[in-house]
């Protein structure tokens, strides 16, 4: 099978790759972010039911600790496929031997 010529790119191309990826990060940023929240939000609903009393802080703590459940699944689903698109962005780069990335 013949290699196959790389074709030279544009400053521009070279721009909106390298955009996009800066982009992508920056979203990823913002999942870790996410992931934060969920654990804090699950953290004080467990510190509700296990230190307060009364059945209304019980099923308050236990809505805390679900729906902070909820936002950490949520955004590592995200994150994961962020990770995904950096690692295709990175191949292409490295594919037109760009030095940037890693």
């Amino acid at each position: 099978m013949p290699k196959r010529k790389i074709r030279k790119l544009t400053k521009q191309e070279i721009g909106l790759l390298l955009s996009e990826e800066q982009t992508i990060l920056s979203r990823e940023r913002t999942m870790h972010s996410y992931m934060q929240t969920g654990l804090a939000f699950m953290g004080v609903g467990l510190l509700i039911v296990k230190y307060v009393e009364g059945i209304e802080f019980t099923i308050l703590g236990a809505a805390l600790a679900l729906f902070g459940g909820y936002v950490l699944y949520g955004s590592m689903k995200r994150f994961f496929r962020y990770r995904k698109s950096v690692r295709r962005l990175r191949k292409i780069e490295r594919k037109l031997r760009l030095d940037v990335g890693e």
